[in-house]
């Protein structure tokens, strides 16, 4: 079926992303800013909720992004990379940005695979289906959201990444 969708890159997503981060982080640096940071949080997670209900998955992803990806570092300092802006969050957004973030990566990897290239182009709708059949995601979420250690990951959002988890055929567990 013909759609006006945009194929969206992983390279424009990603960059996309980062430029949002950056504002997003500049925003929380100050502690006036901290409210706004948390405002802009949430009101992207509902225009993302929005997105993913209304099966636009390209834009769900493209605009959760920003909230779960690091910001570029102009920088060549040697400290510690800056974090993704969800970090600053209350824990339930945290929750609510994680579970969506991984809600809308599996939606994505199961489209079938005609509607997966059309809606993002073949390359990155792979891509995204590698991170998440190989469990990449589990790593993203500990590097990006806390700090990396996986002790700290809060219990909801590793239930959901176990629920969202993709399952071996029953062929495989019998080995």
């Amino acid at each position: 079926m013909p759609s006006n969708r945009t194929a969206y890159t992983a390279a424009d997503s990603l960059s996309q992303a980062r430029g949002l981060s950056a504002s997003i982080s500049s925003l929380s640096s100050t502690p006036s800013g901290r409210n706004g940071a948390a405002s802009h949080i949430s009101k992207t997670y509902r225009q993302a909720s929005t997105l993913f209900l209304t099966r636009r998955l390209p834009e769900a992803l493209s605009t959760v992004l920003p909230l779960v990806t690091p910001p570029q570092s102009d920088d060549d300092s040697n400290g510690a990379p800056e974090p993704a802006p969800v970090v600053r969050a209350s824990r339930s957004s945290k929750v609510k940005v994680w579970s969506l973030y991984l809600t809308v990566l599996n939606a994505i990897a199961e489209l079938d695979s005609d509607d997966g290239k059309e809606a993002f182009g073949t390359q990155e709708w792979r891509a995204i289906c590698h991170k998440v059949r190989e469990g990449e995601v589990w790593e993203e979420v500990v590097r990006n959201g806390y700090h990396g250690v996986e002790g700290d990951v809060d219990a909801e959002v590793v239930i959901n990444l176990y629920v969202a988890a993709p399952r071996p055929s029953s062929h495989m567990q019998s080995r």
